[in-house]
């Protein structure tokens, strides 16, 4: 059976972040598929990514993603909070 990427969560971030789950092929010699969490930020009025602001392999089963895509989530919410971002 192939293998295809796809998109497996996303989520908006209080109008400033965009985080995404991706399963995917690593660019590596040996073929291997997994997950990777990334964060960029986001500009809500022209509805557009900026600067990556996070980025994490996620492992290789959809529940570790979907947990690190929350992590990712809650420590971003939490900078937000604290003034930090």
């Amino acid at each position: 059976m192939e293998k295809k990427q796809y998109q497996l969560m996303c989520t908006y971030l209080k109008g400033k972040f965009f985080v995404s789950t991706i399963y995917r092929e690593a660019s590596t010699i040996d073929p291997m598929w997994y997950f990777e969490t990334m964060a960029w930020e986001w500009d809500e009025k022209t509805k557009t990514r900026g600067t990556i602001v996070e980025m994490d392999d996620s492992g290789i089963s959809e529940e570790m993603a979907m947990n690190n895509h929350f992590l990712m989530v809650k420590k971003l919410n939490e900078l937000i909070l604290s003034g930090l971002l």
